[in-house]
């Protein structure tokens, strides 16, 4: 059970810690498409906006510009008027710069201070402008990338190409590049990543420890079973004991019984009966006839007196509390150390009928257990109905008197093992049976049944 449990936990933990990883892959992935389509729509409506607003001067700009040289190209400068309102642009906005390339590649305005190259037609996102398609591309580096590799300034910057032309059809003239600064929104990713690792880590960490309390709750479970099923195994190895040897016990007294009681006394009419006609064909007295009367009642009173021990036929004929009664006085009469101190205030009616051999055996094997195993000079039995149930308690109380050599002690210490037989007699008769040993060292037994018939 034990690597069971460690097997299990560590399982677990793993599967967690996958199943973080994973969704910090998920949450990584899910952002950088929403920033990527976040930063093309922005450029992409920033170059729509330039080009609808100053398009025709570009288109003019570019047409002059267009084929007169790198010389003449770096020279001729936009209007003020456009590379104001380029500018502005670019001003409290998330653009970074904004460039204009004639159709060789040369940079034909720039909102940066800084040097440009003056030759960009082998870019790939100048060739795709020139062909007619808008590209964009972004290199993004946040926190995790970070880790792997070294960061530049072209980092977490989207670029957006897009032609220049005077109308749909037309040749393309140049290419207008715009540049987005994307690095606050990487920051707020890094930082809602954080938070998200934090908050599903934490999440998983309460998941691990139910998962933990539900697998230890299970294994207290499950030790509790095992427990309970090596009790009911020793309870009922020691009841198969003591079936077999009670078993053997009642044969040996019934043989016994039969031969020095009934066996005898047949054999003693045998001889009378024999004497009798021996006297008779000699015309002797036949008076020895008489003796048999009393020989053959005691012949009678024996054969009841084992009829009785293997099962009262009063319980047929009168009913299961008059049996008691009559078991009680007996069970006083062969013990007179033993005082019962009886409380039965029940109706003979309320009790089922298939229950009234499994009570009176029950009475019968708890007395005759505590003559046994107890040094008591009292027990205590009550039958009564509460609730539905019939109830039946019996207690001894412990003398103060010196055991008696002949109390033997008993097979087992626990109360459970020590009434096994009376505990599964109980169970297979649809009754709950306890037994509890007090201070004083008594022992009391409760059973109770529901009395539906």
């Amino acid at each position: 059970m034990f690597k069971l449990l460690r097997f299990y936990s560590i399982t677990s933990f793993i599967i967690i810690f996958v199943a973080a990883a994973l969704l910090t892959v998920f949450y990584r992935h899910v952002t950088i498409r929403w920033i990527d389509h976040l930063a093309k729509t922005n450029n992409l409506a920033v170059a729509q906006t330039a080009l609808s607003s100053v398009g025709p001067e570009l288109t003019a700009f570019l047409n002059t510009a267009t084929g007169t040289g790198k010389s003449k190209t770096a020279s001729r400068r936009l209007s003020d008027e456009v590379a104001t309102h380029l500018f502005r642009m670019t001003q409290n906005t998330s653009v970074g710069s904004i460039r204009i390339y004639t159709r060789d590649g040369a940079v034909a305005f720039s909102t940066q201070a800084e040097p440009v190259s003056t030759d960009h037609s082998g870019d790939p996102g100048f060739q795709s402008a020139m062909r007619g398609e808008v590209f964009s591309s972004m290199v993004f580096r946040d926190m995790l990338s970070r880790l792997s590799a070294a960061s530049n300034a072209e980092d977490n910057r989207m670029l957006t190409f897009t032609p220049i032309n005077s109308g749909p059809g037309a040749p393309v003239l140049g290419v207008f590049e715009t540049r987005t600064d994307m690095s606050h929104l990487v920051e707020e990713s890094d930082r809602v990543l954080l938070f998200f690792l934090a908050g599903s880590e934490l999440i998983l960490a309460l998941l691990y420890a139910m998962l933990l309390f539900v697998v230890r709750h299970a294994r207290n479970v499950i030790h509790t079973q095992h427990k309970t099923i090596r009790e009911r195994a020793a309870s009922l190895e020691i009841l198969s004991k003591s079936l077999l040897k009670g078993e053997e016990f009642q044969k040996k007294k019934i043989a016994t019984d039969l031969h020095e009681g009934l066996a005898q006394t047949l054999s003693a009419i045998k001889i009378n009966m024999e004497s009798a006609e021996l006297a008779k064909a000699c015309g002797a007295d036949t008076r020895p006839l008489e003796s048999i009367v009393p020989v053959l009642q005691s012949a009678i009173h024996e054969v009841r007196t084992i009829a009785t021990e293997l099962r009262p036929s009063s319980l047929d004929d009168l009913g299961l509390l008059p049996t008691i009664n009559w078991f009680c006085r007996e069970f006083e009469r062969q013990h007179p150390e033993i005082r019962i101190q009886r409380e039965i205030s029940l109706r003979e009616g309320t009790i089922p009928s298939h229950l009234k051999i499994d009570i009176y055996r029950i009475i019968e094997s708890a007395f005759k257990n505590m003559a046994k195993h107890s040094n008591t000079d009292q027990i205590r039995f009550v039958l009564h109905l509460a609730d539905d149930m019939i109830h039946l308690i019996i207690g001894d109380t412990p003398t103060a008197r010196p055991a008696a050599t002949r109390i033997a002690p008993p097979l087992h210490g626990d109360p459970q093992f020590r009434f096994a037989e009376m505990k599964e007699r109980t169970s297979l008769s649809g009754g709950v049976f306890s037994s509890t040993l007090e201070k004083m060292g008594g022992v009391t037994l409760r059973a109770s049944w529901a009395c539906e018939d």
